[in-house]
């Protein structure tokens, strides 16, 4: 079996040299988290940067009233726990796996070592910009568009992001529940498990045990800009 490396091998530190990426493994901690395994959870100190070699992450913040909503799900080669660059803080969210996940990570005084390299710091600086874009195009879709509308565009983007060719379309390769949709979109369960069923019908989308192959993606784009 291949042994698994850690940091110097993701691609954010791709353009640095051997020696470099050398040093980089000598600062990683690594650690496989189980499904559902908690990475850290809101409120906990918050001192430490994350980059997943495997695995899906999802970050996700819990009302006083327990109500889940789902900030984003992360993939191999993302990042997170970044808001440890800038001043000694809690984290404002929770990191589950949702399913067996391999994290690098190193302490906020190590990765400050690696940022002094401007090929890393600018690739630091397009991620914290992406995330920025998704974040605010989530916030858009909650506020503008009614639950069919962040359906759509939430299925559309997991399928930007996690998408696999199939025969039928395109696969989106994530198990997620009808709870974990409503959980993405602000949206009750039983509001998710209709619109679904409708888009279903349409010949839209067609449901794989947990994961949702779009049949037709140009039909689910047109679903979204009705909204």
């Amino acid at each position: 079996m291949k042994k698994i490396r850690c940091m110097k091998e993701l691609e954010i530190f791709s353009a640095l040299d051997f020696a470099e990426r050398e040093r980089i493994g000598a600062l990683a901690r690594k650690r496989v988290y189980r499904k559902n395994e908690f990475i850290f959870r809101e409120g906990e100190p918050a001192d430490t940067i994350y980059l997943i070699k495997y695995g899906r992450v999802k970050l996700f913040k819990v009302s006083g009233e327990g109500k889940e909503i789902i900030l984003d799900i992360l993939k191999e080669d993302d990042m997170f726990g970044e808001n440890t660059f800038f001043e000694d803080t809690l984290h404002t969210m929770s990191a589950q796996a949702m399913e067996d996940t391999f994290v690098c990570s190193c302490s906020r005084e190590d990765f400050a070592v690696l940022l002094k390299n401007p090929q890393i710091s600018l690739k630091i600086i397009q991620l914290l910009g992406k995330k920025l874009n998704d974040f605010t195009d989530q916030v858009a879709n909650m506020a503008f568009r009614d639950v069919r509308g962040r359906i759509a565009a939430a299925l559309l983007s997991l399928a930007d992001e996690y998408g696999v060719p199939s025969p039928e379309g395109i696969t989106i390769d994530i198990e997620l529940t009808h709870q974990d949709i409503g959980n993405l979109v602000n949206a009750s369960r039983v509001m998710v498990t209709k619109i679904l069923g409708l888009l279903k019908q349409e010949g839209i989308i067609a449901a794989r045990g947990q994961r949702i192959c779009l049949l037709d993606r140009e039909k689910l784009a047109e679903a979204l800009e009705a909204c």
